[in-house]
């Protein structure tokens, strides 16, 4: 095995561990018990308990059924990483499972999802077909996503495309990796696939490890084996699209990529980014799995001939959102949930107070993430991280 990287010995190692111990089983019922607690989902009782408490502590910038949508999005979340009631990591647990756990129909949640995300894309026609400053809103008069926030907004359609095109190409791993290579930061990173996870737990691994260790020289190993089926579809039966990390690294800061953009493009452009990270999470559980914040960001650059930027841009704003290695500040990245929840002790949002910090208005500081950042560091963080970047970022 001297040919292999140390990414493939340590995930070999970690199949050979797991086949040792599955060997080693007094009984083959032990050995059964004992494959089951890698590949058990949460039990139902705890998914509807974590619901419960989130529900109750958290209040979002958006009507109830959206609100729910995102939040079982959160439970999955905890699931996977032993947080909130869960007393250890459930790694497999879908989003069927949260769905139904509540007592939703799957395939119901999943169209209302989708949903969300054809309304944004409906938006991104009528700017395409010539409207300059469409509502931010869908056909009912509703706001996008469901929120409120976004009724009354007079906004340049034109600059809101400019951010869905960058804010859907900056994830793109080519995007990533130059930047990677180019300037010496370890962003990481990976993408979802359908996978199948009767193989995978045949080669003794988890949700959780292929989430969190580095696979990249494993790829073309997992599609050979099965693992792998496919890069988009349809799930169901023994195939589920879960995320496979490629590469270990800082990560990337949404929060960042918003008020970059915004910074240097302008206020419609932070929405545009805004919008195209709410599809990236939104897609993660929808009737056909696709990268649909990358393809409209395609679709845009294919046939908005006014658009003004280009993948260098991206590649700028992918070097913004980084989380470098030594950072002055540890950045937050916040979800789609942090981004939309009510701040009660000053009834703002994340998303609301980036927005007006990049309009240049006063806004209270805010504490993000797990470590309480407040948003004032994080202004400040960027502001700087703008004007001491190398001149061929700037541009």
């Amino acid at each position: 095995m001297q040919f292999l990287t140390a990414a493939r010995r340590d995930i070999f190692r970690y199949i050979e561990r797991f086949y040792s111990k599955l060997c080693r089983a007094d009984t083959v019922k032990e050995g059964i018990a004992m494959k089951h607690v890698l590949s058990h989902t949460a039990p139902f009782d705890m998914v509807q308990e974590d619901f419960r408490k989130l529900d109750s502590a958290l209040r979002l910038r958006t009507t109830w059924d959206v609100e729910r949508l995102i939040l079982i999005q959160s439970v999955q979340g905890h699931a996977h990483e032993g947080h909130g009631v869960f007393r250890r990591k459930y790694p497999n647990t879908r989003l069927d499972d949260i769905s139904r756990a509540l007592r939703l129909n799957p395939a119901w949640v999943r169209a209302a999802r989708q949903q969300l995300i054809d309304e944004i894309k409906e938006y991104v026609s009528q700017v395409i077909a010539g409207e300059s400053r469409p509502p931010l809103s869908n056909g009912d008069g509703v706001g996008l996503l469901g929120s409120g926030m976004f009724n009354g907004m007079d906004i340049s359609g034109h600059d809101v495309l400019r951010g869905i095109y960058l804010g859907g190409l900056r994830d793109d791993t080519a995007i990533r990796f130059d930047m990677e290579q180019q300037y010496g930061i370890t962003i990481g990173g990976g993408k979802c696939y359908l996978v199948n996870t009767s193989v995978m737990e045949g080669m003794g691994l988890n949700g959780d490890v292929l989430a969190h260790s580095s696979h990249e020289d494993m790829l073309e190993y997992y599609r050979d084996t099965g693992l792998i089926a496919a890069d988009y579809g349809t799930d169901g039966g023994d195939l589920d699209y879960m995320y496979i990390r490629h590469r270990r690294g800082r990560g990337a800061s949404d929060d960042a990529a918003i008020i970059a953009a915004g910074l240097i493009w302008g206020y419609g452009t932070a929405i545009g980014v805004f919008l195209s990270d709410a599809i990236d999470t939104l897609e993660k559980y929808v009737p056909v799995y696709s990268d649909q914040d990358d393809e409209l960001a395609q679709f845009i650059a294919e046939n908005y001939r006014a658009l003004d930027v280009d993948k260098s841009n991206a590649r700028q704003l992918a070097y913004y959102s980084a989380i470098p290695g030594k950072a002055p500040i540890d950045v937050p990245d916040s979800s789609l949930r942090h981004l939309m929840a009510i701040n009660t002790n000053h009834d703002l949002t994340l998303i609301e107070s980036h927005l007006l910090f990049i309009q240049g208005k006063r806004t209270p500081s805010i504490k993000m993430g797990i470590e309480c950042t407040p948003s004032h560091d994080l202004y400040h963080y960027i502001k700087g991280r703008i004007i001491t970047a190398p001149k061929e970022i700037r541009g």
